[in-house]
Order: structure tokens, then C-alpha cells, then sequence
């Protein structure tokens, strides 16, 4: 497990599930929301996601991604040889958001007005397991890549004790 994504709907946890992993392994994370958005109404092209993140793996040996971006899933699925897709309800994803929103707690937080959520964003949410998440398993479950499904937080920490139990036996 040296170089790993984490997919998930929005509010689902990929972002602290990525540091915690980091602080774990010590690999470098890079945060798709964080290069994708510019400010609340401008983000980059496709393309230049497609750049940052290639030079980010040619730079590192091991490293973590996270973010979901469908428009670069296969190109993240090719370099990467763990899959870790959060599966988390979407209830809980909400409130997440909202909870995020409230302690300014966001991979976005400085480059958004975090104080605002909108309700297609809400709708996004709401809709991901029917819409999104189906193409998201497919193109994981048919990957030749080790891929790990976590659908609640116990799994999440049962997953995160069992790495922190392997670094300690190397």
C-alpha cells in the first residue's frame, strides 16, 4: 500500500481519513479540492488537474490522493495500487458538511465562503450513492488494484488500527 486514492461522496470523511493515514505512513497527501478550486466560483481546467497531479506522483514514491474528480478517476485508478472507497451514509455525509461548515474545518476552507452551502451542493450529496457511486465501484471493482470499501466509522478506525499495528511490526 504505497500509493493510494480515497473516493467518496462529499462529507464522507476522505479528508481526514487521508491525514490520519498520513501521519501513519508519513506519505504526502494531495487534496483534489484543494488544487481544483480557485476561490467559490472558478476552478481549474481539467487539464491542468490532469498536470498537478501526474507531477505529484512523479515527485513522491508513495503518496495518497484524495477527492472524487470522475473526470480524472481512471487516470488516479492507473497510478495507484491501493483503492480505498468510503461508502458512508448519506445522512451523515450531510450533517459532515454542515458540521465542517460550523468549525470552518474544510479542505476548501480558505479558499471558500465556507459559511454558505448551497442546496445543488445538497443535492449532490443526497443523490451520489444513485448516480454516482454506482460507475465509482465499477471502474474500482474491475481495477486490478487492491480495493477496499469502508461504509462507517468503525470500519474506518478498525482499517486505520490495522495499518498502525503493520507500520509498528516493520
Amino acid at each position: 500500500m504505497n500509493k493510494i486514492i480515497l473516493i467518496g461522496c462529499p462529507g464522507s470523511g476522505k479528508s481526514t481519513l487521508s491525514v490520519k493515514l498520513s501521519q501513519i505512513l508519513n506519505y504526502p497527501i494531495l487534496h483534489l479540492d484543494k488544487i481544483y478550486h480557485i476561490d467559490n466560483t472558478k476552478n481549474i481546467g481539467r487539464e491542468e488537474i490532469v498536470r498537478k497531479i501526474k507531477e505529484f506522483v512523479l515527485i513522491n514514491d508513495k503518496w495518497i490522493i484524495d477527492g472524487n474528480y470522475l473526470g480524472t478517476i481512471d487516470l488516479r485508478i492507473d497510478l495507484c495500487d491501493t483503492i480505498v472507497l468510503l461508502n458512508i451514509d448519506k445522512d451523515i455525509c450531510i450533517k459532515n458538511v454542515y458540521k465542517r461548515v460550523e468549525i470552518g474545518n474544510t479542505a476548501m476552507a480558505e479558499k471558500f465562503d465556507c459559511s454558505k452551502i448551497d442546496d445543488e451542493f445538497i443535492r449532490f450529496i443526497k443523490e451520489f450513492k444513485e448516480k454516482h457511486y454506482p460507475s465509482i465501484y465499477d471502474k474500482c471493482v474491475n481495477s486490478t488494484r487492491k480495493f477496499i470499501i469502508l461504509s462507517d466509522y468503525i470500519e474506518i478506525n478498525d482499517f486505520l488500527k490495522s495499518i498502525e499495528k503493520r507500520q509498528k511490526a516493520v
